[in-house]
């Protein structure tokens, strides 16, 4: 009986998905914590299975194809999108601020007294 067995790929560690990718590994610790990308824990280690990266590399590259719609925000038409994730300022918002900084003590206008003792002659 012969079985073809194809070994399933080996997740990747953080360091590894890094080198792959060409960015840090806080950037991937950054996907991870956000839910982007999904990781599981063998112990104290974070591993990423190689479906995920696959699933997430084809995700990011289908976020770059331009659709049919992207023509209201093109560059000749001079208008902008707020890129996914970012919080936008909203330019009519009342602007909160903070209490003034304390004001320090006024002297009364005298030094210090300095008491010299006997000694100090």
């Amino acid at each position: 009986m012969n079985a073809h067995f194809t070994p399933k790929p080996r997740p990747y560690s953080v360091a590894q998905l890094a080198e792959r990718w060409g960015c840090s590994e806080g950037l991937v610790y950054k996907l991870i914590r956000s839910g982007d990308l999904q990781c599981f824990r063998p112990g104290a280690l974070i591993r990423i299975s190689a479906a995920e990266v696959e699933r997430y590399e084809c995700q990011a590259s289908n976020e770059n194809i331009p659709s049919s719609d992207s023509t209201k925000a093109s560059q000749s038409s001079g208008g902008r999108t707020p890129a996914r994730g970012r919080s936008v300022a909203v330019i009519d918002s009342p602007r909160k601020i903070g209490p003034p900084p304390r004001q320090r003590r006024q002297s009364a206008g005298k030094s210090a007294t300095v008491h010299r003792g006997p000694w100090a002659d």
